[in-house]
């Protein structure tokens, strides 16, 4: 009796144990849920327009539609359809405490739309007979939100949708349009790239800090390594990080006080980039690299498999790992040795993996179709 009733012990301990084991996901990263698009996103669209993490929301734009996603769920919290064919191409989204601000390249309008519920604060429409530029990355701060015009223009408007201005950037000797826009303080920053009898190498790149009230010029760095075309300038604790996306290739950091160089990094073209606590992370097309985010020195350097990459493809960086698709593969690479620990070969749709967003324990990938959730890598 004692030997048949420790048997049966035995068989429940071993079938406990499988179960629990089996509910275990076999790899570190795993599929949490899947957004599915209402109709399948057009290139335009999904070009450099990146999900955005809003406390407990993501916000994607990737087939004509503004969507709020529950990120914990991923059941739809609230959307705005744009006009037929519009899309968003900026890679940050313009936003504040209680909106985001919405630029449609193919309609020169703009929109503002509450986070909580997505309704529709205000229209606007570029000044007559006026564009915005595609592919460009606008400027917010407490007050105004400032538009970037496709001839060299930079509308200025109220968060409540009302225009203030236009500032003439070919004015400023160089007559090409603003690329990325960052503000602090009284200081308005804007970067170009520009050819032409100023430009002896043909591939040259110009920052601008000029007061955005007077418009009196503070300071400017000029390169010609390189222009700074798609890619937005990121502002942190009062320095300038920008990388050139063509030429022979540069990363500067820059003192957004007065301009000078913090440090330069010849020979890298910052196809995409991203900031941590002491890296800056950049996508240079075939490869992955780290650079010191205080002295600009090179610490890793990862060459990715299967031709060359997408410079449309962002970096995300969480707990440690940094993510990143590359020619529709998801690489995982540990952040401190730039070793490759997990490759995820397609989506669960088939089409290539795109642009993400990183938050929390959670990894949100875009494809042509859909909008993923994963585990964070562990």
């Amino acid at each position: 009796m004692k030997a048949k009733k420790a048997n049966i012990i035995l068989v429940l301990s071993i079938s406990i144990l499988f179960l629990f084991c089996s509910k275990r996901p076999s790899e570190p990263f795993e599929l949490i849920w899947e957004y599915k698009y209402k109709q399948p996103a057009e290139a335009l669209s999904l070009g450099k327009a990146r999900p955005t993490v809003l406390r407990d929301q993501i916000i994607i734009s990737p087939d004509g539609i503004i969507s709020s996603i529950n990120m914990r769920k991923g059941s739809l919290i609230w959307e705005y359809e744009l006009k037929e064919g519009g899309y968003s191409s900026a890679e940050i989204l313009l936003r504040d405490q209680n909106s985001v601000f919405i630029k449609d390249e193919k309609y020169s309008e703009a929109y503002r739309l509450s986070i909580q519920k997505g309704e529709l604060r205000w229209l606007l429409k570029a000044p007559e007979n006026k564009e915005f530029q595609q592919f460009s990355n606008d400027g917010i701060d407490e007050k105004n939100i400032y538009l970037i015009g496709a001839q060299g223009e930079i509308f200025v408007y109220t968060k409540e949708g009302e225009f203030i201005k236009e500032i003439d950037v070919t004015t400023f000797e160089i007559e090409t349009s603003a690329r990325s826009i960052q503000l602090l303080n009284n200081n308005l920053f804007f970067s170009q790239r520009f050819r032409g009898d100023e430009c002896p190498t043909n591939v040259c790149g110009r920052i601008l800090s000029i007061e955005k009230e007077t418009e009196e010029v503070i300071w400017e760095y000029v390169t010609d390594k390189g222009g700074y075309i798609f890619e937005p300038i990121l502002l942190e604790d009062e320095i300038i990080y920008a990388g050139v996306t063509d030429g022979p290739g540069e990363f500067v950091a820059l003192n957004a006080t007065n301009g000078k160089v913090i440090w330069k990094t010849l020979g890298i073209i910052g196809q995409s980039y991203t900031l941590t606590d002491s890296m800056v992370l950049v996508n240079d097309g075939i490869s992955l690299l780290a650079l010191d985010k205080f002295t600009g020195k090179e610490l890793w350097n990862t060459g990715l498999a299967f031709g060359g990459g997408d410079g449309a493809s962002n970096i995300g960086y969480l707990n440690g790992y940094v993510y990143h698709s590359h020619s529709g593969r998801l690489w995982i690479v540990d952040g401190q040795t730039g070793e490759i620990v997990h490759t995820e070969e397609r989506s669960p749709d088939g089409s290539p993996f795109q642009l993400l967003a990183v938050s929390e324990d959670r990894v949100f990938i875009q494809t042509f179709n859909a909008l993923y959730a994963y585990t964070a890598w562990k």
